[in-house]
């Protein structure tokens, strides 16, 4: 029995370390496809970690029944919910007139159900666990430089992919040499060979407090140089990577840190170490120095030109007289297609009024052909409301989310039928109630805010006894780093690299806090 959960505990730590670096198996996958060969982050993630739940549970767990009857009215409610979500969504699929490009897919809708709610298994597991500090401190750093060193290394000798937009065009000493002159910034974004740029954003903003924590308490000096080594190169890997989570990520919990450290230390009236507060110094002096020359802020500035532009653009075309006529002229039926198709390419192509919206998605993904009055009024919406592509996403959601009655809305639209559309928003929490409907909602996003709110009535309980520098940190992690990271930027609760680290962090913030959970 000993043996079984030594191994058991191995097989945990190695599928949490490995998460990132599976994720680049989709540069085989067209090979393995050909084959019907399923790809190996598919194998783990959807075989290999339910049977690990099912293995800890049956080595760990004291009320079996208890929880076999738990998960099992859980499980069932899935099930049902499934069947009548996937009904409804094929409905739909036929009366919201989508283009042909939107399409539902019963596996796909499985396999993105499951991706949501697997992970709950996994802060099952490492909360039966119980990892060590030490366990603790070699999963995150492990993450850190797997992740890090490998971006770090690809934008130096100038071989990663871009984060954006194919591949790196320069390393980083170039951005303080002009080069924003001749290259747009996103080409100078780089994420190595990681599959989705913005995931592996998350992850690092995740991890980035718990290394300053790690550094904080360690005691052994080889040990906290190394630390300090994996903080400098991961905050650099942030701002080379350029999502906007992770480039000011780098730069507020450096300086998050001093506040954390000198508050505890005055708290718990404990010495001030100045070399811990040099170092959070120096932090903040680097990736804040660096900060207005990194792509993200750059395509920042870039974008905010281009808006101004494209305002003055559209109203120098017409100027604003016209485009009131314009409005005037729209006849308010979509009965009359052909001129909702004059009306766009007139004010929104050749006028360029449309121009802040990027031209894939009214040319490829929602063809303004097919629905013309959509994206006239779009056209006519204020720019500032549709500069980008995430308001577009927005917009959409809402045209479509509109037809639905309001028992329709418990059971959603359907995910795949999105995804295969390419307009799929990006905001975490409001893009399930969306896709999976209210019911969908609970059952595959609330369980992590259910588990976060016990933890909190537990804490709150026992506030000054679990008020501590490495609580604050993991709740930080948790609440900034994963939810608010899931709202403002989304696709970190549907991502096995960012959702197998935060069960980590629950899992050992709830060992922390107590074991009445």
């Amino acid at each position: 029995m000993e043996n079984q959960k030594k191994l058991l505990h191995k097989i945990i730590i190695i599928l949490l370390c490995i998460q990132p670096l599976i994720d680049m198996d989709y540069l085989v996958y067209p090979f393995l496809n050909r084959f019907g060969i399923p790809r190996l982050s598919t194998i783990l993630r959807f075989i290999v970690i339910p049977l690990v739940v099912l293995f800890g549970f049956l080595l760990h767990e004291k009320r079996k029944k208890r929880v076999f009857l738990l998960a099992s009215l859980y499980g069932l409610s899935l099930l049902i919910y499934f069947f009548f979500h996937v009904k409804q969504a094929q409905h739909l699929y036929t009366i919201l007139d989508f283009t042909p490009n939107f399409r539902f897919g019963v596996f796909q809708e499985l396999t993105y159900i499951l991706t949501l709610v697997i992970p709950y298994g996994l802060v099952y597991c490492c909360y039966h666990e119980k990892f060590t500090e030490k366990e603790f401190s070699k999963i995150t750093c492990f993450l850190s430089g797997s992740i890090s060193i490998p971006i770090l290394i690809g934008d130096l000798f100038v071989f990663g992919k871009s984060t954006y937009y194919k591949y790196t065009v320069a390393n980083i000493f170039s951005w303080f040499t002009g080069i924003y002159n001749h290259y747009h910034p996103r080409t100078l974004a780089s994420k190595f060979f990681f599959n989705e740029g913005n995931t592996i954003g998350i992850i690092l903003f995740m991890l980035l407090p718990i290394m300053y924590y790690l550094f904080t308490v360690s005691k052994e000096r080889k040990e906290k140089r190394i630390i300090a080594v994996f903080i400098v190169i991961q905050s650099l890997a942030m701002q080379i990577l350029a999502t906007r989570v992770a480039t000011y990520g780098a730069v507020l919990f450096a300086g998050a840190y001093i506040v954390f450290y000198l508050f505890f230390s005055f708290y718990q009236k404990q010495k001030v170490q100045k070399w811990n507060v040099l170092f959070y110094l120096f932090m903040l002096c680097v990736t804040g120095t660096i900060l207005p020359f990194t792509p993200a802020v750059q395509n920042q500035k870039v974008d905010a030109k281009n808006d101004v532009a494209l305002l003055s653009n559209g109203m120098a075309a017409f100027g604003e007289k016209e485009l009131e006529e314009g409005k005037d002229l729209i006849p308010g039926s979509p009965e009359y297609i052909n001129f909702y198709v004059y009306m766009f390419e007139t004010y929104g192509i050749n006028a360029r009024y449309i121009q802040s919206v990027p031209s894939m998605y009214y040319t490829e993904y929602y063809s303004y052909q097919h629905d013309p009055k959509f994206w006239v009024d779009v056209t006519f919406m204020p720019v500032f409301d549709r500069v980008s592509g995430r308001q577009i996403e927005t917009i959409f959601f809402k045209y479509k989310y509109q037809h639905l009655s309001f028992a329709q809305k418990f059971l959603g639209m359907g995910y795949s039928t999105f995804m295969n559309g390419s307009i799929v928003l990006e905001k975490d929490f409001a893009q399930q109630i969306y896709t999976l409907g209210y019911i969908g909602e609970i059952l595959c996003i609330m369980p992590w805010l259910f588990i976060c709110l016990v933890g909190c009535v537990i804490y709150l309980k026992n506030f000054k006894k679990y008020f501590t520098l490495k609580t604050v940190s993991i709740i930080c992690s948790v609440a900034i780093g994963a939810f608010g990271s899931a709202w403002m930027s989304g696709h970190m609760l549907d991502q096995f690299v960012t959702t197998s680290y935060l069960a980590l962090l629950i899992a050992i913030l709830l060992n922390q806090i107590g074991e009445n959970v």
